[in-house]
């Protein structure tokens, strides 16, 4: 069995695209821009990069396949629950599925305005960390940490109004806002960000 290349470059001449033929991520050339796609155990992406116009390609939409059920409430509300507990420090906290989903609160340092992974645990899907009183949106620091091929999150305003915001990143090449509703069953009294910047772009 022939192993598959770290990094491939597909142009898309015709639909369906074949399968992705990268171990890591697959640079795609399209009609409407540059794309890159990275497939990995319950989770596949087509993520924007480049827009722009290449006549005689096919266009092709982003996609976002989650093969798992959303994140349940109560883990959510449980988030929430001891991120407040942690506070004023930050807190870290890793998501995975085996049958269920399951939370674990990863061997970390907690500061006020940082919190410091000790394990990269690249067979996590989805990992978030708190911002207590501030906002929900991703820090410089947060850029640099966030280096593998997952969904990352961050629940800020905890105590006014808490508001979670995700995105996926694929190893540093891009990171991809998308809407916490489609991972997680979101309770209330928690905002998805990305709902509230539409919102606002409506209604200055």
């Amino acid at each position: 069995m022939n192993q598959l290349p770290l990094i491939n470059y597909l142009i898309a001449h015709k639909k369906p695209l074949p399968a992705c033929n990268a171990s890591m991520y697959e640079f795609i050339l399209a009609g409407n821009g540059v794309f890159i796609r990275a497939v990995r155990d319950g989770l596949s992406v087509i993520a924007p990069l480049v827009e722009c116009n290449i006549p005689g390609l096919e266009k092709i939409e982003p996609e976002f396949h989650l093969e798992y059920p959303l994140v349940t409430r109560e883990l959510v509300e449980k988030i929430l629950q001891l991120s407040q507990q942690a506070a004023p420090n930050e807190i870290l906290f890793h998501l995975y599925y085996e049958q269920a989903w399951k939370l674990k609160i990863p061997a970390q340092i907690n500061k006020e305005v940082t919190v410091t992974r000790l394990d990269s645990s690249p067979n996590v899907l989805i990992e978030i960390h708190s911002h207590h009183v501030l906002p929900a949106n991703f820090s410089v620091q947060d850029d640099s940490e966030e280096s593998g091929f997952k969904i990352y999150g961050v629940i800020g305003t905890i105590f006014s109004q808490p508001t979670l915001r995700l995105r996926v990143g694929i190893y540093h090449q891009v990171f991809w806002e998308i809407p916490a509703y489609l991972v997680f069953d979101i309770p209330t009294k928690i905002y998805d960000a990305t709902l509230v910047d539409y919102v606002r772009l409506l209604i200055p």
